[in-house]
């Protein structure tokens, strides 16, 4: 028999991000371990052991592993009922450290662009930090308790600035939204900012999925906290867009705004590490299919 590569826990296997990372990996030679906070995921593989996890209360992990993906966190969609600090910093710092008394060696973090704030330019893992969001600044604050454990207890830690994330069952991204007055088939508006505009803020979750795998195995990252920004490839304008939402719902009406829902990410550090990513284009229809 073959020995697992590596011994992996995945918080928030009820996510849509955190059950497609499982499943993706599952396809693969690794140990995994998924977390939920009240309900086990009933479609989840027998392979995959599921241990409960509240970041609201004191964590006891038992199982070792040797890499932690964190994707649980409170999120807007649920921040009415979940509390910012106590999740996504108390409840953080609490599952690092029982982290590395169990042996890992390795923590993938999932951040957001949120981090950036307003966007006026083209954005690089450079541009300067003004998210202002309460969801924002706790992504903000997530990063930074990272960096200070990585460096304090030299461990690999790498936060992932992901952009929406699509697919064919995305949910609570302004994308996922348009996706249901598309598919519903009736005259609905949606609002979208200049024609001219190119943005490729989003990326597949194939794509993450992929890439998340490249950085489980990859043995080339320099840095002991590095940071990646993820999106699509290739961008195109929102005149663009405009044509393909038509071509699915002919009855879409569309208003300008301007709110920059999308805007330009520079993919030239992620090509640097060989991370690779689907087209903005072949992402938006292979997501509204």
């Amino acid at each position: 028999m073959i020995e697992p590569k590596n011994k992996i826990l995945i918080t928030g296997s009820n996510s849509f991000v955190g059950n497609e990372i499982i499943k993706y990996l599952n396809k693969y030679n690794y140990n995994i371990i998924g977390t939920y906070r009240k309900n086990k995921k009933k479609h989840i593989s027998r392979k995959i052991k599921q241990i409960k996890l509240d970041l609201n209360k004191k964590i006891y992990l038992k199982d070792k592993f040797n890499i932690l993906i964190h994707c649980a966190s409170a999120t807007p969609a649920n921040e009415k009922r979940e509390n910012y600090f106590k999740i996504n910093q108390i409840g953080f710092k609490d599952l690092l450290n029982s982290s590395l008394k169990l042996g890992c060696k390795k923590i993938i973090l999932i951040s957001s662009v949120a981090v950036y704030g307003d966007v006026k330019k083209t954005i690089t893992e450079k541009s300067s930090i003004n998210g202002k969001s309460k969801y924002a600044k706790s992504k903000q604050k997530m990063e930074n308790i990272l960096f200070n454990f990585a460096k304090k207890n030299k461990i690999n830690t790498i936060s992932l600035r992901l952009s929406q994330v699509i697919g064919n069952k995305s949910v609570n991204n302004y994308f996922s939204e348009f996706k249901k007055k598309i598919h519903s088939n009736k005259k609905k508006t949606i609002n979208l900012q200049s024609n001219k505009d190119y943005f490729n803020n989003i990326c597949h979750i194939n794509d993450l999925c992929k890439n998340i795998k490249k950085l489980i195995d990859s043995n080339v990252i320099k840095n002991k906290n590095e940071i990646f920004n993820f999106a699509s490839n290739k961008p195109i304008t929102i005149n663009k867009l405009k044509k393909v939402i038509f071509s699915f719902n002919k009855k879409i009406k569309f208003k300008e705004n301007n709110i920059p829902k999308f805007y330009k990410i520079s993919l030239d550090k992620t090509n640097k590490y060989n991370l690779k990513f689907s087209s903005t284009l072949h992402a938006i229809k292979s997501s509204l299919k």
